[in-house]
């Protein structure tokens, strides 16, 4: 690993990459050197441990992966690639619409104009059409793993630009989207198909200002596609402008404007260059405004969201937390080592596992040196006031006594959820499974149930819950 300050941050090509390592089966081979030599001397002190896991994976990725060839360099770059392409696509799309918009002029005498009712609607009306469909589906797709479909426009040409490499973790990616990570590359897609959409109305900006510096163009209103009059005119194009409608009367075409872009009217004269300005500028404003900026506004919002995702990384998936886990397996946080060092044990179910059978255990693999043993999820009312009493002052987390065969998911849901009731999110409750409990005696519990706690554990999406397999000393 490269010397000095090591980047903790994740990115969306991290992302591909990390995933990528954990689908070759390999990830933990050398996990424990790697932790020892390149992640606890760089982990900050005093996080959470869900920050903790999140910093550590980064770490371990740095010193894991191949540079040559990443995976999520290839991802970045087909987005990239995907992304020049809709741009492109959109500004010529947007060159083509005002273009295709011009048309003969109802006054004849060769001239070219624009009807004003059709240039809002196809430039303004559709584009909120669109945008407002849009976000009422992502309102009702957010929590799902589905993509809108302009995120899957700009995936399918990302994937089709990135070749096979990319395609199993770009599942993976979207697989996990609602309660994982894959948000990230949610809000990357969306963050891109604006961008190309503020392309499209620049495309019609420079279009519609380029047809009328080359070519007479004039404004007219009246169409026999609908029966709209001169006032409803009025108030559109008043409400319109109100965002800059202290810039005065030259920016708004106002009533006189209106009555000057009229059939008769502009048959009665050769046409207003003056009033073709004001409806110059008021359809360039009305672009930017009313077109583009939305889209600027999206653009940042899904840049921002993207960021707030990879900041809030969990890496709760159960191939995160296995990796975790297996790397960090011995390697816990240093506590204090008095008699009594703010950690309570409690023996669920009553099942009399005895202090001492466990306190070596916990001494040398946990470093944890608990002064007492209590009860809870027993009948006794006294012995559960007792433990409830003692874990409202447990500095230091809760240390959660179980065997192996007594899983019951219900009901040891509920015994978590009291715990962590009681002594809040971020203090740790560490499952410690063991086979059975014959008076002072203990067994190791077996593979296949050892599982069964590992999968219900990580279940719970609790950053600060774990397992710990007791295991007889050698």
């Amino acid at each position: 690993m490269a010397s000095g300050k090591i980047s903790t941050k994740w990115t969306l090509g991290d992302l591909a990459d990390f995933e990528a390592l954990l689908s070759q089966g390999k990830a933990e081979q050398g996990g424990r050197r790697i932790y020892r030599e390149s992640i606890a001397p760089h982990l900050e002190r005093d996080l959470s441990e869900g920050q903790r896991r999140s910093q550590g994976l980064r770490l371990w990725l740095e010193a894991k992966r191949d540079s040559e060839g990443a995976v999520g360099r290839k991802l970045e770059s087909s987005l990239g690639l995907a992304g020049l392409l809709g741009r492109v696509v959109g500004a010529v799309l947007g060159l083509g619409i005002v273009r295709g918009l011009l048309h003969s002029s109802p006054v004849g005498d060769g001239e070219r104009a624009y009807n004003i009712w059709i240039f809002l609607g196809t430039t303004i009306g559709i584009q909120w059409v669109i945008l407002l469909s849009g976000l009422i589906g992502w309102f009702f797709l957010r929590k799902s793993n589905r993509l809108s479909w302009s995120q899957e426009l700009v995936g399918y040409f990302g994937r089709k630009l990135s070749g096979s490499r990319v395609s199993g973790v770009w599942h993976q990616l979207l697989a996990t989207r609602s309660d994982g990570y894959g948000s990230v590359l949610g809000w990357r897609l969306a963050a891109i198909s604006q961008f190309c959409a503020i392309w499209l109305n620049l495309g019609m900006v420079i279009g519609f200002l380029f047809c009328l510096f080359f070519l007479e163009v004039n404004f007219y209103w009246e169409s026999t596609l609908a029966d709209l009059s001169q006032q409803q005119l009025l108030k559109v194009t008043d409400w319109l402008s109100l965002p800059w409608s202290w810039l005065g009367e030259y920016w708004r075409p106002g009533e006189s404007g209106v009555q000057l872009t009229s059939v008769e009217a502009l048959r009665s004269s050769s046409g207003d260059g003056f009033t073709n300005q004001i409806w110059m500028r008021f359809f360039a404003l009305t672009i930017l405004v009313w077109g583009m900026f939305p889209r600027v506004v999206l653009y940042v919002i899904s840049v921002v969201r993207e960021r707030g995702a990879l900041k809030k990384l969990d890496f709760q998936e159960s191939r995160h937390r296995s990796l975790w886990r297996e790397m960090a397996k011995v390697e816990r946080k240093v506590v204090k080592t008095s008699q009594a060092d703010g950690v309570v044990l409690l023996d669920v179910g009553g099942a009399g596992v005895q202090l001492e059978s466990v306190r070596p255990f916990m001494l040398q693999n946990m470093r944890v040196n608990p002064e007492v043993i209590y009860q809870t999820g027993v009948l006794d009312a006294s012995k559960e006031e007792e433990a409830l009493a003692a874990m409202k002052t447990a500095e230091l987390g809760v240390v959660m006594v179980v065997e192996g065969w007594s899983l019951s998911g219900p009901q040891m849901k509920r015994n978590y959820e009291k715990v962590r009731s009681t002594i809040g999110e971020k203090k740790p409750i560490r499952f410690l499974v063991v086979g059975t409990v014959k008076g002072e005696l203990l067994s190791e519990v077996n593979e296949e149930e050892i599982n069964e706690w590992i999968k219900f554990v990580d279940s719970l999406r609790d950053p600060s819950a774990e397992v710990i397999k007791w295991e007889a000393a050698s």
